[in-house]
């Protein structure tokens, strides 16, 4: 039985691993020059200096921390010490925020759990939850948080965690993935880093398979006949048993079908938004906010949004990771890490002084990605979200958009295990 792999990010790898693991056997194919999708560690003479895109896991984010441990690796815990808050121009410690802005943040998230607690699984099968539906998340934040630094706290933490302004995202779809940590602890969110760069890990799970990845392999179209599929490359086709599409929702669209999809899974993919993000990026001469005693984390009400230190070696190196409408403005700039720099030099004066390099990555526009992650607009978890990773015959569909985790590295995990038992389940084959 031959399994065609379409897209080689962490979704299409582990599939990869899974099938081959239960006796099937894989064919790769790839249309970057290289493995990892979403993940991408920028190198320099061989050595990762920071990751462009994936890089944090949560605390209970275990399927990617079994991962790990399949190659005896322990994820490396996030920078300790008290993170920053810029907020109407004052630069203040995490600890220096104000009651009122901590209780807004706990009485909404209680609030949230209450909410979760009354939901039925899967989310879809909530029909009195309409309204939910239908309202924003930027709405239920700014209904039942009472100040304005809440609800700035508020916006910036899950407007990173969904990759978009809170005005695009629907209230019902945020609070299907809001059950999943519900009760989570203090310190669980982004609770760890890749222990070796993304460039590594894949190189580790590369190493793995008995098939070789066919890169540069752009898909056009798919075909299904009697007894396989067939795939369309830019450079020619071919006939493999079934097929798993790992691709984002962006870049399925651009891909051909016959006999063509479903209408309603048609319309769940177009439907389902990527969320619009950019990374700028400086190197420093010397990690000068460590100097400081603040490990580099700062959320602002600026353009700057959310900054972290995303050194991976000696290399002392700071992101800024931008989403929504801001992102779209940064894009425009004809010199977005010197505009960022100075942005982040009038907060912290020492930024400018140590500057050495940076770089800006724009996924808005990668034309393999189209965004960073996924999200569901308003109405899409009533109506679209139960459509999404459907099989159709002999195609499959995985990757982080398929998954509860969705917008996580732990999302396309889930979906891999999904499809590779899709593959050996007798209720997806053809009975003799």
């Amino acid at each position: 039985m031959k399994i065609g792999v379409v897209g080689l990010g962490l979704a299409g790898l582990r599939t990869a691993m899974l099938i081959e693991r239960a006796g099937l056997e894989a064919l790769l194919f790839e249309a970057r020059d290289q493995a990892g999708g979403r993940l991408r560690a920028a190198p320099e003479n061989g050595a990762p200096l920071y990751e462009a895109g994936g890089e944090w896991i949560d605390a209970d984010h275990y399927r990617m921390l079994d991962l790990l441990k399949e190659f005896r690796l322990m994820a490396r815990p996030a920078a300790a010490g008290p993170g920053r808050i810029a907020w109407r121009g004052r630069l203040m410690s995490e600890a220096d925020v104000s009651d009122d802005a901590l209780a807004d943040e706990m009485a909404v998230e209680a609030l949230a759990r209450s909410l979760c607690r009354e939901l039925r699984a899967p989310v879809w099968e909530n029909p009195r939850a309409a309204e939910f539906d239908r309202r924003t998340l930027a709405s239920f934040m700014r209904v039942n948080a009472r100040g304005e630094q809440g609800r700035f706290r508020l916006t910036a933490k899950y407007r990173s965690d969904e990759g978009d302004d809170l005005d695009r995202i629907g209230l019902l779809g945020w609070l299907a993935g809001f059950q999943l940590y519900a009760d989570r602890e203090d310190g669980e969110m982004c609770a760890h880093r890749l222990p070796v760069s993304s460039r590594e890990l894949c190189s580790r799970m590369l190493s793995t398979l008995n098939a070789a990845p066919l890169f540069r392999r752009l898909l056009r179209g798919v075909r299904q006949e009697r007894g396989g599929v067939t795939l369309f490359f830019s450079d020619g086709a071919v006939k493999v048993d079934r097929v798993v599409l790992t691709l984002p929702p962006r870049c399925l669209e651009r891909v051909w079908f016959d006999p063509p999809l479903k209408p309603e899974q048609f319309r769940a993919i177009r439907a389902c938004r990527m969320g619009r993000a950019v990374k700028i990026v400086w190197q420093f001469d010397r990690p000068w906010w460590r100097e400081e005693g603040w490990n580099g984390s700062l959320l602002s009400d600026g353009p700057l949004q959310h900054v972290w230190d995303a050194s991976i070696g000696e290399a002392p190196i700071l992101c800024a990771f931008v989403c929504g409408r801001d992102a779209i403005g940064w894009r425009r700039m004809g010199d977005p890490v010197g505009a960022g720099l100075e942005a982040l030099t009038r907060l912290c004066p020492a930024a400018g002084r140590s500057f050495a390099r940076g770089w800006f990555h724009d996924w808005i526009s990668d034309p393999f990605a189209q965004g960073v992650y996924s999200h569901m607009q308003p109405g899409y978890a009533l109506n679209h979200l139960r459509f999404i990773a459907d099989p159709f015959d002999r195609i499959h569909f995985a990757g982080e958009h398929t998954a509860a985790w969705s917008g996580f590295m732990e999302g396309a995990l889930e979906s891999a295990e999904r499809v590779a038992q899709e593959m050996i389940s007798h209720d997806y084959f053809p009975q003799p």
